[in-house]
C-alpha cells in the first residue's frame, strides 16, 4: 500500500499546462505556443491536451541564460 505523505504532497506536477509554463516563463501563453512551433521548448500531448514537462522548462531557461561577467577590480 502506497501512502501520501506530507513531502511527497508539496513535490511540483511533473506536468503543467499551457498557463501554468508560461507562468513559470515569465511570458504569455500565446509567446509559449510561438516557442513551441518553433522547436525552441518541447511539449507533451495527451489526447487534445497540451501540457510541458517541469524539467523541460527548466532545460529552456538554462538555455537562455548567460554567463555573468564580471570586469577586472578597479576598472
Amino acid at each position: 500500500m502506497i501512502e501520501n505523505s506530507a513531502h511527497s504532497a508539496q513535490e511540483p506536477p511533473v506536468l503543467v499546462d499551457s498557463k501554468e509554463a508560461a507562468r513559470l516563463l515569465g511570458c504569455c501563453e500565446r509567446t509559449l505556443w510561438k516557442m513551441r512551433e518553433e522547436g525552441k521548448i518541447r511539449c507533451v500531448k495527451l489526447g487534445a491536451a497540451v501540457r510541458y514537462a517541469r524539467k523541460e522548462i527548466d532545460r529552456f531557461i538554462d538555455s537562455q541564460s548567460t554567463p555573468l561577467i564580471t570586469s577586472p577590480a578597479g576598472i
